[in-house]
């Protein structure tokens, strides 16, 4: 593909601060999701701290850990019963599919066509268009100094919720510190968030009707190649976000971060009655979830970043993915404990293996339960995947000292199967790696996180209005899995 690109007063080589993508607030027509019954205690503040674990969501009155991929509880057969665990695995089609996505992801790279003067890009593409992505390292994500902690909050789950859909070789990365109040650009490799009334965003990037509720202003580099045809192509290599947080609230804010940051990640505004499934539509997704990120959202970020290289264009998509599978392979365990069910698992589909478990709110956080002392303990299973589609199986023991609020989570007995193949029942595996891992563990409200122990990553919550239960997600290089037990 050969285009012209116009920097109008800058060298070929340079860095380039280049257009603003505006987010406009959802219409009044935009449905309520109900916030969870009175007396149900809010999960814990994300903090920096929290960014790379998994995301933690409420949902009315469960608790979700992981990403939204869970099969309907009747879509998988029963393949085994391990003590008091049922076990289902097998395929369901639940994927956006390769027709839809390259349809989305071509008209992402055409929308490179359009008249940009407007916002100060001035791109002469003499073909079809140009998909964009970031830099080949992810970027570190910044808050501005003085944040308020609900808006670190908010920050932190959308970064959540992207890296759940994104390859597990490319994280974005979420810093500690705060970025300095007088920074005003990004240094290369990071992305700024600045919550603020439009009047103090830089001039003349929101809207003359006041309606912007968000911004992304990308910093562009231009790299020289040694394709005759392609002689450079155009990464983003940082950025910033505004987000005017007085205009917008409820689950829609996340979705406006989450809207803003996927800008600097490469995708363009779309039409909403050609794509209803992605939040990256010019006024807002009628689709609101506290999720956040829509199915086609999730596909796109996952094909951007495993398949598609930087400079692709629209042929390169319909010749990547023209083999993208609508299909995943699910295992999924599940327990009934006083008529309440924990249920937890994984989804592998093109190449990323996604755990979740689910379960019923508590109606008080673990510490405040006048009912417990000393040291508790939950018993049950670990069902997951390794990337090679073999499925994983061993006891998920969790025991947390209620005066510290300290812990350890210990998975042991694990065993697999052959690629592709149901798990049988305990005993018929052979030993995965050396058959255990173990985790120290922190209580936060309702939820806990590894503190040390194993590589990994381990995410979770209690369940049941009495902590009867417990469940969460385990995430390795070389396993991923959902977890869940009982008191």
């Amino acid at each position: 593909m050969k285009f012209v690109l116009t920097c109008l007063g800058m060298g070929a080589g340079a860095a380039l601060l280049l257009a603003a993508c505006a987010h406009r607030s959802s219409d009044t027509s935009a449905p309520v999701v109900p916030e969870p019954p009175p007396g149900l205690p809010e999960l814990p503040l994300q903090t920096p701290l929290q960014a790379q674990q998994a995301p933690i969501v409420p949902l009315e009155d469960t608790i979700h850990v992981g990403a939204d991929v869970a099969a309907a509880p009747d879509a998988l057969p029963r393949v085994a019963r391990h003590g008091e665990t049922q076990i289902d695995h097998g395929t369901v089609t639940d994927g956006v599919g390769a027709t839809e996505l390259i349809a989305y992801l071509e008209a992402d790279a055409a929308s490179l066509q359009e008249d940009d003067e407007g916002n100060g890009m001035a791109v002469d593409l003499v073909s079809d268009g140009l998909l964009l992505r970031f830099a080949a390292t992810p970027p570190t994500v910044y808050v501005a100094e003085g944040t308020p902690p609900e808006l670190v909050d908010e920050t932190v789950r959308a970064v959540q919720a992207i890296n759940a859909a994104l390859p597990n070789d490319w994280q974005l990365g979420f810093s500690r510190d705060p970025a300095t109040a007088d920074n005003i650009s990004s240094p290369e490799g990071k992305i700024v968030v600045r919550f603020a009334l439009q009047i103090e965003w830089p001039r003349g990037i929101a809207s003359p009707t006041g309606k912007d509720v968000g911004v992304a202003l990308p910093s562009y580099s231009i790299v020289p190649t040694e394709d005759p045809e392609m002689p450079f192509r155009i990464e983003i290599v940082a950025g910033r976000v505004f987000v005017d947080h007085t205009q917008t609230d409820g689950i829609e804010r996340p979705g406006v971060i989450a809207h803003e940051l996927i800008h600097l990640l490469g995708r363009n505004h779309v039409e909403a009655y050609r794509f209803p499934g992605t939040i990256m539509v010019d006024s807002g997704s009628k689709e609101l979830t506290k999720h956040i990120l829509l199915p086609l959202d999730r596909e796109a970020l996952l094909a951007v970043y495993s398949r598609l290289g930087p400079g692709s264009t629209p042929s390169d998509i319909a010749n990547e993915l023209e083999d993208w599978s609508d299909t995943s392979q699910h295992v999924r365990g599940s327990l009934d404990i006083e008529d309440n069910e924990i249920s937890f698992g994984v989804a592998l589909r093109n190449g990323l293996s996604q755990p979740w478990a689910t379960g019923p709110s508590p109606h008080a956080n673990l510490e405040d339960n006048t009912g417990l002392s000393g040291n508790v303990s939950w018993s049950g299973r670990l069902i997951g995947l390794t990337p090679d589609a073999e499925a994983v199986a061993g006891a998920a023991d969790l025991s947390v000292d209620l005066e510290t609020l300290a812990g350890t989570a210990d998975f042991t007995g694990l065993e697999q199967w052959a690629a592709d193949a149901a798990p049988g029942a305990t005993g018929t595996g052979t030993t995965w790696s050396d058959g255990d891992l173990s985790y120290g563990i922190e209580v936060r409200g309702n939820t806990f996180a590894q503190t040390g122990g194993d590589d990994g990553a381990v995410t979770g919550a209690f369940f049941g209005p009495a902590h009867e239960g417990m469940g969460g997600v385990l995430e390795r290089d070389d396993l991923r899995a959902g977890f869940g037990g009982e008191r």
